[in-house]
């Protein structure tokens, strides 16, 4: 799958208030909605990578990361996935 097919399908989910798609280094290469600042597409690669960090401690024989999700009492969720040297990012608001 495309990397604008895969952003596009993101998007679509359903809750999705945002969407964000960064490079491993953090730039932003497509965004939409509430997920679309600079420093948000930085923070994401970040957490990613240290996450991945701790993961290796915890875990040594894990080999990737398929998803990570952050959840606030306030109802929002972001979730982050990697893919083909990109981060993928959604926030969800539960209702």
């Amino acid at each position: 799958m495309d990397l604008k097919k895969t952003f596009d399908n993101i998007c679509a989910l359903p809750d999705s208030i945002g969407a964000i798609m960064v490079t491993d280094a953090g730039d932003i290469v497509r965004a939409s909605g509430d997920l679309r600042e600079i420093h948000e597409g930085r923070h994401l690669a970040h957490l990613m990578k240290d996450v991945a960090q701790l993961v290796r401690i915890v875990q040594p024989e894990a080999k990737t990361i398929t998803r990570v999700t952050v959840s606030r009492q306030s109802g929002v969720s972001i979730v982050a996935t990697p893919h083909q040297s990109h981060v993928f990012g959604v926030k969800l608001a539960h209702r």
